[in-house]
């Protein structure tokens, strides 16, 4: 059987409290996140990385079995642009640890920029830099890097390909490693990620994550769209649609 978890792109939103959190008794919003979803794609790191205390702290606030995702910094990303981002890589490493040492990593997020074109030669030297222990997905924000020669450099280097919905690519079902990794960032305009699914729209994932799963042992969703708590709302009814159970340590009930 294929695990699924599902979670959001984030959980500190001040906008969460109400919708998503009580206006009281959740000071520790990701003990209380940890509560409800399985899983969580730290966000924060893309634009500043924590001490690694921080991350720790992480560690001991949730339990055994939950799981973090966490975004590559965009100083590798975007500034670096894959190229020459040695040290930057070996801080993220050194954040990641603790996460890693606790077995609760799911996975490195390289979400590129959408004006860096697919190149062969660099793609290849900077997945060559990567530790092959660190399980890494990679998501396309250009059209060049919907080739085949692409989705075959993710496959030699056991990455996975980020399937997303998104305005600007089509969906591709493609699994290039052991586990899938799925982002829902939405259809809002001028903001994609202003929007919220409607249950029609999270119905046709449900045979889309069950094509998926045919191929991947583990996968891994994050919903995006953390407006109003969107992101929150929309996880918990694919959850439903799919026949997923509750976190195990979760209270919830039925």
């Amino acid at each position: 059987m294929t695990e699924i978890l599902l979670g959001t792109s984030g959980w500190d939103y001040p906008e969460w409290v109400g919708p998503v959190y009580p206006n009281r008794g959740a000071e520790d919003k990701l003990r209380y996140y940890a509560g409800r979803f399985p899983i969580v794609e730290v966000n924060s790191t893309f634009y500043h990385l924590p001490s690694v205390g921080v991350a720790a702290s992480w560690v001991r606030r949730t339990p055994t079995r939950f799981r973090f995702a966490a975004k590559f910094p965009q100083t590798i990303t975007h500034e670096k642009r894959l190229v020459g981002a040695e040290e930057e890589l070996r801080q993220f490493l050194a954040v990641l640890r603790p996460i890693q040492e606790a077995k609760k990593l799911a996975a490195a997020l390289v979400q590129l920029p959408p004006s860096l074109q697919f190149e062969a030669g660099t793609v290849r030297a900077f997945y060559e830099s990567l530790p092959r222990d660190l399980p890494v997905a990679v998501e396309f924000r250009e059209r060049s890097w919907l080739t085949p020669e692409s989705f075959a450099l993710l496959q030699e280097f056991s990455l996975a390909h980020v399937i997303v919905d998104e305005p600007l690519l089509p969906v591709q079902l493609e699994v290039t490693a052991p586990f899938a990794y799925i982002r829902w960032h939405g259809h809002g305009a001028p903001l994609w990620y202003d929007y919220r699914y409607s249950d029609e729209a999270l119905r046709a994932w449900v045979p889309r994550v069950r094509e998926v799963a045919k191929s991947a042992a583990t996968i891994y969703g994050f919903f995006n769209n953390h407006f109003r708590g969107d992101a929150a709302a929309n996880c918990s009814s694919l959850t439903e649609l799919l026949g997923l159970p509750p976190p195990p340590w979760s209270s919830r009930l039925g």
